[in-house]
């Protein structure tokens, strides 16, 4: 099924000519935080501007993944220009990572879903939330290890191409820390592991104590997927990534729209970020588990990248 943006019909949501409007101001609103940090004179602005910043991450992490998509942006090329840039601020390679989440979609939560190269090696520690920080690399590189043969031999120079831009992103981060250190601190360094507490929970989330079955067992998307509601208008700074059972459920959506097909939903069931925090600080971390409790063996299968 495709997952090239459905714009609503005039008069609905936004008229075609001005869908993407909600995706450019969220992206000013980076460009114009980061500035601000950047350019600041007195120290307590780059402090006072770090927590939004980090919650803007969040964004861009979404914006990675709805580029994958092709929902954030209209027109494909610009999709995969800002999913690209996006995708290296966090160290993944957005081509692997296409690939990788494609088949996501295909096989969620079976043996053939890639997500279980990740989570088989989950501790069951709790303490795993204070690592946060350091656990975003280690899953950055395992999505570009786990994805990198995945994508076919079509999209393999694109994958080079963006793996260029992430090596020429780590010069430039390199280079701005050598003459600007204090803006990198406060504009991703600090912000980047603050946004790595707080998303680690809403990772958690996203497909929590579900049972993997067989690669070849068909399951009904909302029955895998969870959904997160996030206070004071958090979700729009954070492109509503909480709301996950509504994307599995309508892969094709753009991301503005997701409340409202929330709401639209009598079998929704959301949960609040502190509801779900209580429930994993009781249960423990998400593993990766057949409905014995007994650990499941991922085995992930090379398809060809295609819309899921």
């Amino acid at each position: 099924m495709s997952t090239r943006a459905r714009v609503g019909r005039p008069g609905r949501v936004l008229s075609d000519r001005f869908a993407d409007v909600p995706s450019l101001l969220f992206l000013a609103g980076v460009a114009a935080n980061t500035a601000l940090i950047a350019c600041a004179d007195t120290p307590w602005l780059p402090a006072l501007l770090t927590l939004p910043q980090a919650l803007l991450l969040g964004g861009c992490q979404e914006a990675k993944h709805l580029c994958v998509h092709g929902t954030f942006l209209r027109n494909r090329r610009l999709n995969d220009t800002v999913g690209t840039v996006c995708a290296a601020l966090f160290g993944v390679n957005f081509v692997a990572y296409r690939s990788f989440h494609y088949q996501h979609h295909r096989a969620t939560c079976t043996d053939a879903d890639p997500e279980g190269g990740l989570y088989a090696l989950s501790w069951r520690t709790r303490w795993i939330w204070l690592l946060a920080p350091i656990e975003q690399p280690w899953v950055a590189f395992h999505i570009n290890r786990i994805g990198w043969p995945m994508v076919p031999p079509g999209q393999r120079l694109r994958r080079a191409a963006a793996l260029a831009w992430m090596a020429a992103f780590a010069a430039l981060i390199g280079l701005a820390a050598c003459h600007a250190p204090r803006a990198v601190l406060f504009g991703y360094a600090i912000p980047l592991a603050l946004f790595a507490w707080f998303d680690f929970v809403l990772t958690q989330a996203e497909h929590y104590q579900v049972d993997i079955a067989p690669a070849a067992s068909v399951r009904a998307p909302a029955a895998l997927t969870h959904d997160i509601v996030l206070p004071l208008g958090l979700g729009w700074l954070t492109l509503h990534r909480t709301l996950h059972r509504v994307h599995h459920c309508h892969p094709g959506l753009r991301w503005f729209e997701a409340p409202r097909r929330l709401r639209a939903d009598p079998s929704a069931a959301p949960m609040s970020y502190a509801a779900f925090v209580r429930r994993w600080l009781s249960a423990g971390p998400r593993l990766w588990l057949r409905a014995d409790a007994s650990p499941a063996a991922p085995n992930p299968t090379d398809h060809p990248a295609h819309d899921a």
